[in-house]
């Protein structure tokens, strides 16, 4: 109780000190504080289809069981699995069969985590010794680099850019952290204590994205952020979220987001506090909020062979599918009928409602740099995250609107939008595809960690 107490006053205090951070700038976004000589991404041509909502796992490594991995991944509704391969072509052989895309670990030359990658293999890589498959998306290259390494992994990037493969190289960036010295005022730290605005770790975390997009030349940001503690919801998810989209959407580049599909619920051996996200609510409300920032791949993690307790993962070791893997099964079979619609339009930003009930975020200030005119205006009592989209061609628009109430608290949550008249409103999400003929007002109950996906044309 206490905790929740705590939270309210601290989002309290920093919309009450909005103003004075608006004036002196410390709620800037990244592209305006650290986004000058960013690298804008050139948008090249591969062998997958990048214009829709890509269904991914994340499988560490592979197992003797193996060979029912991809059927398992197929009938899970995932369209993709970033695994270790090393020198299986089995294995690729059969995610080819099923229909399922690999980035793959090991199999071009070995990832590296943290670090610049050992393996002399990725500049000795040629258009002649380049190992394609027809399931191969591309190469895990490097998991979680430090902001030192990207000048110097950019060697590397430029080198595989050039081979022209037709295959991503795949950077997965740390989620929220400090792990340089704080550029943070001391005034800021007196007269906004515990809030953004005197958060070290978001401070870095700004240098930390901006020096990847003037450092990186590659199509996609992808992170991993695991937001579900035993507690509650962790507060920077939403902020990590909103700095990286903005990122990506002023440099064009995809967002990719590795979500929380394991945790340690039953003895907590490894120090971490993250509960078992085995729920549909669970993985509905994570791929949700990843939409309203955009996000073009949802990446489970994990699939079989990954972190924390073996049973909260999508397969048990002997390749048993658990909770969480009905639980992704499920969501996917929401997400599925509309990740091609939702590909012909352009993210353009977010913006919370009624912040004070949102699990996620600090507070009620998001940095994207939506114009107040593109907003959505929605009637709700509810904590409410929500993405706003034009359509790449055409003159329409879209929107996500996902449940962000604590999830534990298992609320659901009504809103009210209206839309113009003359407009064809349709509403995808719950199992269902509903279409407004003529515009006007839309109500919509929304399940604990669910939303919708509308388009307005």
């Amino acid at each position: 109780m206490w905790d929740r107490f705590l939270n309210v006053l601290l989002k309290l205090l920093a919309m009450l000190l909005t103003p004075v951070a608006l004036v002196t700038g410390v709620s800037s976004s990244v592209m305006e504080l650290y986004g000058e000589g960013a690298i804008v991404a050139g948008q090249r041509d591969y062998c997958f289809d990048r214009d829709r909502l890509l269904l991914g796992a994340y499988n560490n490594g592979l197992s003797e069981n193996y060979a029912i991995l991809p059927a398992l991944a197929k009938e899970a509704g995932l369209d993709f699995l970033v695994s270790w391969v090393a020198d299986n072509e089995d294995f690729l052989d059969k995610c080819r069969e099923a229909g399922i895309g690999v980035v793959a670990k090991g199999w071009n030359g070995n990832p590296s985590f943290m670090s610049l990658p050992e393996d002399a293999r990725w500049m000795n890589l040629t258009g002649e010794n380049y190992k394609k498959h027809p399931a191969l998306w591309g190469d895990d290259f490097v998991d979680e680099p430090f902001t030192p390494h990207f000048k110097d992994l950019s060697k590397f990037v430029d080198h595989y850019n050039s081979l022209d493969t037709g295959r991503m190289l795949y950077i997965n960036l740390l989620p929220i952290h400090n792990e340089d010295d704080s550029s943070v005022p001391l005034w800021r730290k007196i007269l906004l204590p515990a809030t953004l605005y005197a958060s070290e770790n978001l401070d870095s975390y700004r240098r930390h994205v901006g020096e990847y997009i003037k450092n990186i030349d590659n199509d996609c940001i992808s992170v991993d952020h695991y937001p579900y503690n035993v507690d509650g919801t962790s507060r920077d998810w939403l902020d990590n979220l909103d700095i990286l989209a903005e990122a990506a959407r002023d440099t064009n580049r995809d967002l990719w987001v590795i979500t929380q599909a394991a945790g340690n619920e039953v003895d907590h051996k490894d120090g971490s506090n993250k509960r078992w996200a085995n729920k549909k609510s669970d993985q509905l409300q994570q791929g949700w909020a990843c939409m309203a920032f955009g996000a073009k791949a949802i990446i489970y993690a994990c699939f079989q062979d990954g972190w924390w307790d073996d049973g909260s993962r999508m397969l048990t070791a002997a390749g048993e599918p658990t909770a969480t893997y009905y639980a992704v099964q499920a969501a996917n079979a929401e997400f599925a009928p509309f990740a091609k619609k939702y590909g012909e339009y352009q993210w353009r930003g977010a913006h919370l409602v009624n912040s004070l009930k949102v699990a996620g975020a600090y507070s009620n200030v998001l940095s994207n740099g939506l114009p107040r005119e593109k907003r959505l205006p929605v009637l709700s009592l509810a904590g409410l995250v929500v993405g706003c989209f034009d359509a790449k061609q055409g003159g329409g628009n879209a929107y996500v609107i996902a449940n962000m109430n604590e999830l534990l608290k298992e609320e659901s949550a009504a809103c009210t939008v209206c839309f113009p008249q003359g407009k064809t409103v349709t509403v995808y999400g719950g199992g269902e595809k509903i279409i407004y003929e003529n515009g006007g007002a839309v109500t919509l109950t929304l399940e604990p960690g669910d939303g919708r996906f509308i388009t307005v044309e």
